[in-house]
């Protein structure tokens, strides 16, 4: 196809994570035949790196981090004028993925004039529902500069658009795309797991207590002991408090607790498990969610969140609170239990891919 426009991403890069899989999965749902596309990445590495497309022109926009302050605003001031010369208003549509980074904000605004954000948290939650820090974060990122804004969930979309009403006219909910034949593929790789007869709990997500709150989970696992219920947790990810984790495990002595790392593939241990677990004070929509339900396995979380077509409660899963988790834990423990909705993902990312090209298309 002739005269294809140009479209520009930007993010931070392609480690491990949420944003970075569902980064890959719009990538390889492209439309090729219509549109060029470039990747600006501020760090150029990642595992992912080896899976964009071919066809995907990948560049870097790397910030210094050099000691001296004068010496580092200097370079940083260079580079973005360097940018702005070289691609001010340059691509049809300009797309910021990491809603975090200040530098993908800069470089999504300034290449096009039909700019997008996609918001893939629940900011106002991960603030403790402080407006004022909230819209600290948002008016930093200059949101009403953007002529659309993607959201990954029904409530993260409500939450903000309380705090900024101008917004909701020009907002969407779009989950991430999901790579089904993927998740399908790998599950199918060997893990070496001792097998016993107690139904298995799993976590994955990044390992940090302000967000993740695994100390309720091994106080969920502490009780499982003293009760005899027949259940074990399996935890797999890195993160800040690893370490305190692992030593209230050692501590409390819970056998029926599990680490396993950081995993590449994570699709053979959700095979494996009885249930996925979460115990989150906050998510936007959890690229997790989506990898359990493609292996058929019920949802246990905390938060209670939907998109654009899934809800967890009934469906899914269960939606717990912090009071009731053991309860909901015990009963589970003690008998097999399946839920029978099934997602077609095919169909699903087909819609969503055609959602996402109308709102570059909306000038």
């Amino acid at each position: 196809m002739k005269n294809k426009k140009n479209i520009l991403i930007s993010s931070y890069n392609l480690d491990f994570g949420g944003i970075e899989t569902s980064l890959i999965n719009l990538l390889k749902n492209f439309n090729y035949d219509k549109y060029n596309v470039t990747l600006v990445l501020e760090e150029k590495k990642g595992v992912y790196l080896k899976e964009v497309p071919k066809c995907v022109k990948l560049k870097e926009y790397k910030v210094s981090n050099f000691k001296n302050v004068l010496i580092r605003k200097a370079i940083n001031l260079f580079k973005r004028l360097v940018f702005i010369i070289g691609n001010y208003k340059r691509y049809y549509a300009s797309i910021c993925y990491a809603t975090y980074s200040g530098p993908c904000g800069f470089i999504s605004r300034v290449s096009s004039s039909n700019k997008i954000l996609y918001v893939h948290s629940n900011y106002y939650e991960a603030f403790n529902k402080d407006r004022k820090k909230t819209r600290s974060f948002f008016d930093n990122l200059k949101i009403k500069k953007y002529n659309h804004i993607i959201f990954v969930s029904n409530e993260s979309k409500k939450d903000l658009c309380k705090i900024y009403p101008d917004i909701e006219k020009k907002s969407y909910t779009i989950n991430n795309l999901v790579d089904y034949n993927k998740i399908l593929s790998l599950s199918k790789e060997k893990i070496n797991i001792k097998k016993t007869s107690n139904k298995k709990f799993l976590f994955v997500g990044r390992l940090d207590e302000s967000s993740k709150r695994l100390t309720l989970l091994l106080d969920v696992a502490k009780k499982c002991i003293k009760e005899n219920v027949k259940a074990e947790f399996w935890i797999i990810g890195l993160g800040p408090d690893e370490k305190m984790y692992k030593n209230i495990v050692k501590k409390e002595k819970l056998k029926n607790v599990l680490f396993f790392g950081a995993k590449k593939n994570p699709y053979p241990y959700i095979l494996a498990c009885d249930y996925l677990i979460l115990t989150s004070i906050y998510e936007g929509f959890p690229v997790v969610y989506n990898e359990a339900i493609v292996l058929n396995k019920t949802i246990i979380t905390t938060i209670d969140v939907s998109d654009d077509y899934i809800s967890i409660p009934n469906r899914f899963g269960f939606v717990v609170d912090d009071d009731n988790i053991f309860k909901k834990i015990k009963e589970l423990s003690s008998k097999n239990y399946e839920m029978k909705e099934v997602v077609d993902y095919e169909a699903l990312n087909k819609k969503r891919i055609e959602l996402i090209e109308r709102v570059i298309e909306d000038k």
